[in-house]
């Protein structure tokens, strides 16, 4: 055999060899798992055996995004502030009377809910190309607890542009789900903190009720 074939041959061996490595590599590298790419005010608010679907954020240059996640029981909005405030409000899969969403020829899209009790949230500069995988685990979660099939109406078109659409029937019935362990009574002083941080209660409201505590 010529010097040639076989420098040739030791190179194909040393290449494949790579590979191999390369692939046991990645087989064994840890993967991250969706509530560690959320902040962490998300992974505070989940109840027990809540578990995070999907969720989508919209892009933003000068502050903080904005957040929907769907989980197994619920949508979330979240809306992280500055100095580790944020804002936390969900809608159960159940009472989502209205869903809409539009998906943008180049690059945004957006998307609306509504509930039964009229709390709306709007979420506008999201991934295009996040939100048809966003909106059908949404329908998948539905589905599961609807008795009967629901859809969104659909509608796009050769630009890459589309619509969807839901609006919850009178009629539609919903399976039982099971009934969540009651919370632990937590700390006042925590609870309080808590609601600062939630932004539901203002800087001077959470001196005077801690002062209110504190004195108890």
């Amino acid at each position: 055999m010529s010097r040639t074939k076989q420098h040739n041959r030791t190179i194909g061996l040393r290449k494949h060899v790579n590979v191999e490595d390369g692939e046991k590599m990645s087989d064994t590298s840890p993967k991250k798992s969706l509530i560690d790419e959320l902040p962490g005010g998300v992974k505070k608010n989940l109840s027990p055996g809540e578990e995070i679907v999907r969720y989508l954020k919209t892009f933003e240059v000068t502050q903080k995004p904005d957040y929907i996640i769907l989980t197994n029981q619920r949508l979330v909005y979240f809306d992280e502030k500055h100095l580790g405030r944020y804002a936390f409000k969900s809608i159960p899969l159940q009472k989502l009377l209205q869903i809409k969403a539009h998906k943008g020829a180049i690059i945004w899209g957006e998307i609306s809910f509504k509930s039964e009790d009229g709390t709306t949230f709007v979420l506008e500069r999201v991934n295009r190309h996040d939100l048809e995988g966003f909106i059908d685990a949404l329908e998948a979660a539905y589905n599961r607890i609807a008795v009967e099939p629901v859809s969104m109406k659909h509608e796009g078109d050769l630009l890459g542009m589309a619509e969807w659409e839901y609006n919850k029937p009178e009629e539609t019935v919903f399976r039982q789900l099971p009934t969540e362990q009651p919370k632990p009574v937590e700390d006042p002083l925590h609870e309080l903190k808590m609601r600062f941080i939630r932004g539901e209660i203002s800087e001077e409201e959470y001196k005077a009720k801690l002062r209110v505590l504190q004195e108890k």
